[in-house]
């Protein structure tokens, strides 16, 4: 494993603890080193907490998360899935950083409501 793996899996379990952070909304996007070409940057989302999971350095949240392709991009509202975008035929996600920030959004917007 390299170096820069291990801080990852270190980084998210800090800021994660291998779940999602309680109380407000959190992105997680998830690919393997085999799809490198279709990541996809979620670091210019907007209030909200981000990271990126590598499934083929961390099975056991693949399995946790129900991960059946990649990449794949899950919005959480107080550690519970809203939304998730999966990829297509292609290994590629057909969903706009626009689109997903602005589920973000209106998770916020729903809390006013």
């Amino acid at each position: 494993m390299k170096l820069d793996s291990i801080l990852l899996v270190l980084l998210g379990l800090i800021f994660f603890g291998y779940g999602i952070c309680f109380g407000q909304v959190s992105v997680i996007h998830f690919n393997s080193e085999w799809n490198e070409k279709n990541n996809f940057d979620i670091s210019v989302l907007k209030d909200c907490e981000i990271d990126t999971i590598v499934i083929c350095h961390n099975p056991e949240l693949k399995d946790k998360y129900k991960i059946k392709s990649v990449p794949t991009i899950i919005i959480f509202d107080e550690q519970r899935e809203t939304i998730r975008f999966e990829a297509n035929i292609m290994m590629e996600l057909v969903v706009t950083k626009k689109d997903i920030q602005n589920e973000i959004d209106n998770i916020y917007l729903k809390k006013f409501e």
